[in-house]
């Protein structure tokens, strides 16, 4: 009995915390998209860099999950998809690995309707603009996660604890 006690409630506890950290990532993650936006907006404006190229730059210099991103957007470039539609195909492939929010999504999907298909100043633009709504997104984001994040890793613990009592 006390062994299953502790048991219910470290299950439970720990499921809480493991959403809070789910929770707590996505504002890192949106942080993590908002510095490869920049750094491919460099790579387009300032070196010319062809799409596939800077794909793979952002590859090498990305963490977790933003590398396997731009790895795959990448391959597609390379096997002659247009960048809208690769943009597109690598989002909803990727999507599982990420802990953002369809919202999120949206904004960052905004990107691939610009991306190569108009000049280097204008997909500067773009870039700039999506990067401003994702700063936008990722400050509430992280006011949002804090609260949330307290919030399920106690209420895990409550849980285990009102299931034990409950089934004694």
């Amino acid at each position: 009995m006390v062994f299953g006690s502790i048991l219910l409630i470290a299950v439970c506890g720990g499921s809480g915390l493991w959403l809070a950290a789910r929770i707590r990532r996505r504002p890192e993650e949106l942080r993590q998209c908002l510095t490869a936006l920049s750094l491919l907006d460099t790579e387009i404006r300032w070196g010319a860099t062809p799409l596939p190229e800077a794909c793979t730059m952002l590859q090498e210099r990305m963490d977790q999950p933003w590398d396997g991103f731009f790895a795959e957007l990448g391959t597609l470039l390379r096997q002659g998809q247009a960048a809208r539609t690769a943009w597109e195909e690598t989002i909803r492939r990727q999507r599982p690995a990420f802990c953002l929010r369809p919202d999120d999504w949206k904004v960052i999907g905004d990107v691939g309707k610009g991306l190569g298909r108009s000049d280097r100043e204008e997909q500067h633009k773009q870039l700039q603009l999506i990067q401003h709504q994702l700063e936008a997104v990722r400050t509430q984001a992280a006011v949002w996660a804090e609260k949330q994040a307290k919030m399920w890793s106690y209420l895990g613990f409550l849980l285990g604890c009102a299931g034990v009592i409950f089934f004694i």
